[in-house]
């Protein structure tokens, strides 16, 4: 259908990395210990350990050259405990500086997006694993709003992000989960599970009957051994009376990435 297919194709959803899921790195960084019972001073502390100095004119910290420059700021913090000591699962969100000093504005422009997992060690705070700092997410140039994160148990002593994500176009609106999480000391992109499909702008009035298909992803991990377990969708809402109430969504572990099944991309309609 062309509206899963232009999703997919704005999307551009990266591949899984084929790397080996070790034990993950820990290196010291700047970052006083003492600054997590500060929200400001650990927000202060760690735009600057990861992105520099802090520009007034844009209210951003800025890094790059001029050619390409990321504008960034604080997006979403979460505090988690792992193996008995607590972890900080931090999300910055911005995005790059257009050449006329601004930030691009189209629907298919994303924003950046930096995800760091920190703990502490001695006086200061260790990097325990990091992304790029600056992967492609969202649209309209920027990230997707704070609350469309949310930081989820994936397995044993592991932790993740989950990002909502959504796409209008012509009338119809795709949308899903993007699960992120560490392998050895890089946060990867763990896979896309398509949620929701609705056709909201494009039905009624004779145009054809409306449709809306919406699952939540929940964590499944209680109680299991694995990094990464599986995780469930769970009906919202559903046009189809037929629809299932829930569908397991597997990890797998030959493509390192949660893959959306068959019975939920039915379910949707796709």
């Amino acid at each position: 259908m062309f509206r899963a297919t232009f999703f997919w194709l704005i999307l551009g959803l990266a591949s899984a990395l084929q790397v080996p899921i070790s034990a993950r790195a820990e290196v010291l960084t700047a970052i006083p210990a003492s600054t997590i019972d500060d929200p400001k001073a650990f927000w202060r502390a760690t735009m600057e350990e990861f992105y520099g100095r802090y520009d007034n004119r844009r209210k951003c910290w800025v890094t790059g050259g001029a050619s390409e420059a990321l504008c960034m700021r604080p997006h979403h913090l979460a505090e988690v405990v792992e193996n008995g000591a607590r972890s900080f699962y931090v999300a910055m969100g911005g995005y790059a500086v257009t050449p006329e000093g601004g930030r691009a504005d189209c629907h298919a422009c994303p924003g950046n997006l930096g995800l760091v997992i920190l703990r502490p060690k001695g006086n200061r705070l260790a990097l325990v694993a990091r992304n790029n700092l600056a992967v492609d997410a969202g649209s309209w140039g920027q990230v997707p709003p704070e609350e469309f994160f949310r930081v989820v148990e994936l397995g044993k002593d592991n932790h993740g992000w989950l990002m909502e994500f959504y796409y209008t176009g012509q009338g119809y609106t795709e949308g899903g989960v993007n699960v992120f999480g560490a392998i050895g000391d890089r946060v990867v992109d763990l896979g896309f599970i398509s949620t929701h499909s609705d056709n909201a702008g494009t039905c009624g009035d004779g145009l054809g009957a409306c449709y809306t298909h919406s699952y939540e992803i929940l964590t499944g991990a209680g109680g299991t051994e694995a990094r990464f377990a599986d995780l469930v969708a769970r009906k919202v809402e559903n046009t189809n009376p037929g629809a299932p109430g829930t569908v397991r969504v597997e990890f797998s572990e030959d493509e390192l990435k949660y893959v959306t099944p068959h019975a939920l991309s039915d379910a949707l309609g796709n």
